[in-house]
């Protein structure tokens, strides 16, 4: 299926937790500000362990690529 408004509510909203977990992680690797509880707090309470887990999966994965202050390196 390719039109996730097709998906089921509950599709929905793991998606959009997934996705705020990588915005996190995504934030946090360059350096922008970012608030991991509001973040957490918005997701529904049955989802906010799979945020977790895919907050840590997605900070783990960027782990392997340059953090905010070294792409400044990488430019010069």
């Amino acid at each position: 299926m390719h039109n996730i408004a097709n998906l089921l509510q509950e599709e929905k909203d793991k998606i959009n937790a997934d996705l705020a977990a990588s915005g996190i992680a995504y934030k946090e690797r360059l350096g922008l500000p970012h608030d991991l509880y509001e973040t957490e707090s918005q997701q529904p309470e049955h989802l906010r362990s799979y945020f977790r887990e895919r907050l840590e999966y997605y900070r783990e994965i960027g782990k392997k690529f340059p953090r905010g202050f070294e792409y400044e390196k990488n430019e010069q």
